[in-house]
């Protein structure tokens, strides 16, 4: 549990304790035995017997509604305050599922010792900075069309990459099943690796032809 949470728990007990705190003791004991034969006077025919008559009933009435009332206000109290808590607990929690997905890291390279350049999303703004002893802004940005163009090329950077994840799964499950003895394909490993290299080959050499068309239709 965080320690923010923590806190409240505290804080909801300790009003919980304050509120209840104050309720009245409970009436003075009746003498004992020994209090008896030290002082008979305590016990003497003073002391009202059976059937005689007691303190007054509404007196009696009075103070127990009070601690009723008193009871139902602390109760009040700690559910209002749990109300809160849980209120609370779960705005966080949503503005820290919207807060997913805004800042990207797209790329970077190292320019030295302890010092890099890096591209970062944010939002919808594209941010290079640079990372050494401190973080420093380099540059923002602003031309959409270097923007789509960089975004494309990090899309497709990501493509392949789930592409050869996805070839390295292919691999593993034909070579599963040729060791169980239950392949399902008639064509040896050696020409299931070739297929797939090839055509790795020709989406990347699709991918360098549209960007050398967008630059070449920039240039004119």
């Amino acid at each position: 549990m965080n320690i923010v949470p923590m806190k409240w728990w505290t804080a909801v007990v300790m009003a919980a304790a304050i509120v209840l705190g104050g309720m009245p003791a409970a009436a003075a004991q009746n003498p004992t035995v020994a209090d008896c034969l030290k002082h008979p006077d305590a016990c003497g025919p003073d002391v009202p017997a059976r059937g005689s008559e007691t303190a007054p009933a509404p007196a009696a009435d009075a103070v127990s509604a009070s601690d009723v009332l008193r009871l139902i206000g602390a109760t009040a109290f700690v559910l209002l305050l749990l109300y809160a808590l849980l209120k609370w607990l779960g705005r966080r929690q949503q503005l820290l599922s919207n807060s997913k997905g805004v800042i990207e890291h797209l790329g970077g390279t190292s320019v030295g010792a302890n010092r890099s350049v890096q591209l970062v999303k944010v939002g919808r703004r594209l941010l290079v900075i640079g990372v050494a002893d401190s973080i420093q802004l380099l540059r923002e940005i602003e031309d959409e069309e270097e923007i789509s163009e960089l975004l494309a090329q990090h899309r497709n950077r990501v493509e392949r990459m789930t592409e050869f994840g996805r070839f390295g799964v292919r691999l593993r499950e034909q070579w599963m099943a040729k060791m169980k003895g239950e392949t399902n394909s008639s064509r040896p490993f050696s020409a299931l690796l070739t297929e797939e290299m090839k055509r790795m080959a020709e989406k990347r050499n699709e991918w360098l032809k549209r960007v050398k068309e967008k630059g070449t239709g920039g240039d004119e």
